[in-house]
């Protein structure tokens, strides 16, 4: 039990710790600059600082400030005592600045830096409401900690630090740095430490608690090395900073590729499904962060966002925890992370527009800031209620899909199946679909005949539907709870038996085909069975008895006198039953091919190979015993297998081919494989590929031809031997 309380000690000491530094900082006279901690700001002899409102005849943003109150910086840090508020104090920035010290004024730093709060805020809102929920999850307590860093660094950050802090020293100092370095670096600890606990499939304490220490043991070196390496305070604060940022790049990178690397190698799809939004939202705050702060940042010194966005580039990370609350099955959670979301989508576009309104009213229209101020806001409150809609409808979008969008979600539906080429890749879209418009873990179809489609897995009760067409039962969809904790609410289930009216209808054609396929199945079966019964019948039936006959008749025909009429007839009878019997024939092969009944369908294959060979050696295995196969499975592999050898031996250029029969999984499976220059592009399937693909159709097969990426041409029939086809 006291395990779980170590974490929320943790984190809120860094949020005293930050409290604390700002408290300090805004109640200490400040010159109205501000310290960057870019590398850029740190000189040898002096800051650059930067004026968030710069007054008449005082320090510019800029400006390098040397030395304040006849004290040099770069000869030591906290050598002027703190002055009272109002008192003037000269600043050396290459010309002699008199500069008032007075109470500061928070109005411009929260306004400089409302994106950076709107991000730790909302992102220590949800893992406070996860740690309190689930104070056992393995990825609650570093979350919680990351948060709590971040926050509290950030609200001494944005409190900044003026150059008379530098001079003056003392607690305003120390403390800062102790929350822009030390607190900073246990928050990416954190993430380090987040991204392996999230993914794990069992708790690894002690790597949690390396990843925990990690920056901050590099921090700790870096700032050993630097003191040894920098002339002054000043610049081993310089170099310090450099080093955190250098440090804070790294630990998003390695965030990064540790997700990527554990999502690739997980195969649980409910695991998977909730390692997706997070880390898809991770790896695009992850970019932007280092591409438009940290890489810039290390190699120039300066960064293309403003001091505010950098905050914002971490919002994608905040949405996707906010959607994958919902994988952790926190619904209570999931409610406060979709009004979260709402409300910071909402103060940050107000907070945006109404900066930029003023910002043109002044100095487009030239308006007073009061007349300026008071006009954004009026629109301000106009735009409200529109803009949390949208934000309403776009969150709901994210994390419960189409269930307020009924219309929309039965079009997309429509709009997939009809996409769909295949009549067995129907069903699958259909679960597929369902399951993404609804934003729920799992969806499947029972028919009545038997077949099942599903997709994903269940990890809630699952909500069973009728599936039917014209008031008959042709199955049920069933459609999962998002969690044990969230059951579909009656909007979800408004949306099912919605969907449910479509499904029946796509679930009847995918019936009614298949019947056709199996029909038709059947009466080739019936067809072939025939055409073995009738050619058996002609060959040993009819056919023995015309040559008895022919034989008779020309031993009847020696017997009479050449010159009577007997002898005449008798002839004309063994001519008749000559061209008879080589009907009978003709009709026999027709029929049937012959070998096939003589040598069975192995014998028969190498017999035609043996033909066929010349410059490319043919091999035909069976790679068992064939058991007695359908009349028309037999015919169709014969003639395919036959067809795609004849194609290899005129057109593949290939110098071996090998033709292989395996019976699988009810059927029998063909396979025609040669080592030649493969498929052209460019060439039109010609009869003998349709003429292959029409014989396992009508046997209810399927049939394929492709180029491995091994080289040659690879021809696929399956046969299935049951009485009308697979279905």
């Amino acid at each position: 039990m006291a395990g779980r309380w170590v974490p929320a000690a943790v984190a809120i000491a860094l949020v005293v710790l930050g409290v604390v530094a700002t408290a300090v900082r805004l109640d200490a006279p400040s010159d109205g600059t501000v310290v960057r901690l870019g590398g850029a700001t740190w000189h040898l002899d002096g800051v650059v600082v930067d004026v968030l409102a710069p007054r008449p005849g005082e320090l510019r943003a800029g400006d390098l400030v040397t030395g304040v109150a006849g004290r040099r910086l770069a000869d030591g840090l906290g050598t002027v005592q703190p002055p009272a508020p109002g008192t003037t104090l000269a600043y050396e920035a290459g010309r002699t600045v008199a500069v008032r010290a007075e109470r500061s004024d928070p109005a411009p730093m929260l306004v400089e830096s409302w994106g950076n709060l709107v991000f730790v805020l909302a992102l220590a809102g949800l893992a406070a409401a996860l740690y309190l929920r689930r104070p056992d999850e393995p990825a609650a307590a570093p979350l919680l900690v990351l948060s709590a860093g971040l926050l509290g660094s950030t609200l001494t950050v944005t409190a900044g630090l003026p150059a008379l802090a530098l001079a003056t020293g003392g607690p305003q100092l120390w403390l800062f740095h102790l929350n822009a370095v030390v607190s900073y670096s246990v928050a990416w600890g954190a993430l380090l430490a987040f991204a392996t606990a999230f993914t794990a499939r069992e708790p690894r304490p002690r790597l949690t608690a390396a990843l925990y220490a990690a920056p901050l043991a590099v921090m700790a070196g870096w700032a050993a090395l630097a003191a040894l390496a920098a002339p002054d305070a000043l610049r081993w604060l310089g170099l310090l900073h450099t080093g955190q940022t250098a440090v804070v790049a790294l630990s998003l990178l390695t965030s990064m590729v540790w997700g990527t690397i554990s999502y690739r190698a997980n195969r649980d799809p409910l695991m998977r499904a909730r390692m997706r939004w997070l880390l898809g939202g991770g790896a695009v705050a992850a970019v932007l962060g280092i591409a438009g702060w940290h890489v810039p940042q290390l190699i120039t010194g300066a960064h293309p966002l403003p001091w505010g966005a950098l905050g914002l580039t971490g919002l994608p990370f905040v949405a996707g925890i906010g959607v994958a609350l919902r994988r952790h099955r926190l619904f209570d959670i999931e409610r406060l992370a979709n009004r979260s979301l709402v409300y910071a989508m909402v103060i940050a576009a107000l907070v945006a527009g109404y900066a930029a309104v003023v910002a043109l009213l002044v100095s487009g229209l030239r308006l007073s800031g009061t007349m300026a101020a008071a006009l954004a806001a009026a629109g301000a409150a106009l735009a409200l209620a529109p803009l949390r809609n949208l934000a309403q409808s776009t969150v709901n979008r994210v994390m419960y899909g189409d269930r307020h969008d009924p219309v929309g979600a039965m079009t997309r539906l429509g709009a997939r199946l009809q996409a769909v080429l295949l009549p067995d890749d129907v069903l699958p879209a259909v679960v597929e679909t369902v399951a993404r418009s609804l934003r729920v873990p799992y969806a499947g179809i029972d028919l009545v005949d038997g077949r099942t489609a599903e997709y994903g897995t269940p990890v809630g009760e699952v909500h069973l539907e009728p599936l039917r067409y014209h008031g008959t039962l042709v199955g049920h969809l069933r459609v999962s709870a998002r969690g044990a904790d969230d059951p579909l609410d009656p909007v979800d289930l408004g949306l099912v038996a919605s969907l449910a009216q479509q499904v029946g209808t796509a679930v009847q054609a995918v019936r009614l085909h298949d019947d056709l396929v199996r029909s038709r199945a059947e009466v080739v079966a019936s067809r072939e069975d025939e055409r073995r019964r009738l050619r058996r019948d002609l060959h040993d039936g009819l056919g023995p008895s015309l040559a008895a006959i022919g034989l008779k008749a020309g031993l009847a025909a020696r017997a009479v006198p050449g010159d009577s009429a007997a002898k005449a007839l008798l002839d004309e009878i063994a001519v008749e039953v000559s061209a008879s019997l080589a009907d009978v024939r003709r009709l026999v092969e027709a029929l049937r091919p012959p070998a096939l009944d003589e040598l069975g369908l192995v014998g028969a294959l190498r017999s035609r190979a043996a033909s066929l060979e010349g410059a490319m050696s043919i091999d035909v295995r069976a790679e068992e015993e064939l058991p007695d196969l359908p009349a028309a499975v037999e015919t169709a592999a014969y003639r395919i297998a036959v067809e795609a050898i004849t194609n290899a031996a005129r057109h593949s250029g290939a110098t071996r081919c090998t033709a292989t029969m395996t019976m699988a999984d009810g059927g029998l499976e063909v396979r025609v494989r040669d080592d030649g220059g493969g498929l052209d592009p460019a060439r039109a399937p010609g009869v003998g590929l349709r003429s292959m693909r029409e014989r396992a159709a009508e046997v209810g097969g399927e049939w394929s031809i492709g180029s491995p990426p091994e080289g040659g041409t690879l021809v696929r029939a399956f046969l299935p031997t049951r009485r009308g086809g697979a279905g």
